[in-house]
């Protein structure tokens, strides 16, 4: 192993983390946003909207990543050349977001409907409209039900930045690609990137179980 090569490359993929940060970041809480919204047109049976989501969540759950970056990056622009001006750190938010939603939706309509409906018949006969007992009572059991899940689908997400170079934004897995490419030092490259995701993992494995563990006192 090259040693001198390794921490070049640890020194390359520390400046290029921000980038990988900021895509997961982004993309998880617009996704978390737009999952929370189309689960509650789902679960309160919205004529039109809910046939429009679940077409959406269908492609978006039935198609890879990749293609899907590749259509908003390349595909769509060519229908509508203005959209050619939006970065490409942009697009993969935009990419990661309509993805990662498709599968939040999912978790967060389980979530709901695990909620005994008789909780939200007993907030309704309190004098609660329908959107106040969901944001009030159901909405707070249901994160506490569907919090694993979301954390898996974080941790899908920060493994999903990696496909981001493929359209020119430089991550950490573009970083890693590119020392490699000059060097032939791919062993060293990828073996580092890859612990570098792994120790992003762990981190987040971490927070979720003291988040775990502080919902579930708050629930004794």
């Amino acid at each position: 192993m090259d040693i001198n090569f390794s921490i070049s490359v640890i020194k390359a993929i520390t400046e290029a983390l921000p980038i990988t940060l900021s895509l997961t970041l982004l993309s998880f809480i617009a996704a978390l946003i737009l999952a929370i919204i189309i689960a509650m047109i789902d679960y309160f049976r919205v004529p039109v909207l809910r046939p429009i989501c679940n077409l959406y969540v269908s492609f978006f759950r039935g198609t890879p990543l990749i293609p899907q970056l590749f259509l908003l990056y390349f595909g769509i622009p060519s229908f509508i050349p203005s959209l050619r001006e939006i970065p490409a750190f942009t697009i993969c938010v935009i990419g990661l977001t309509l993805n990662a939603a498709a599968y939040m939706k999912e978790v967060i309509r389980g979530s709901l409907l695990s909620v005994p409906i008789g909780q939200k018949e007993a907030a309704i006969a309190h004098g609660m409209t329908p959107i106040q007992s969901m944001f009030r009572i159901i909405l707070p059991q249901a994160a506490r039900v569907s919090l694993p899940s979301l954390f898996n689908n974080l941790v899908d997400i920060v493994k999903g930045t990696s496909v981001a170079f493929t359209i020119g934004v430089i991550e950490i897995t573009a970083t890693a690609n590119l020392r490699a490419s000059v060097t032939f030092n791919y062993f060293e490259s990828y073996m580092i990137l890859m612990l570098v995701y792994w120790i992003i993992i762990l981190i987040l494995e971490r927070l979720e179980s003291l988040l775990e563990k502080k919902l579930s006192i708050g629930y004794r």
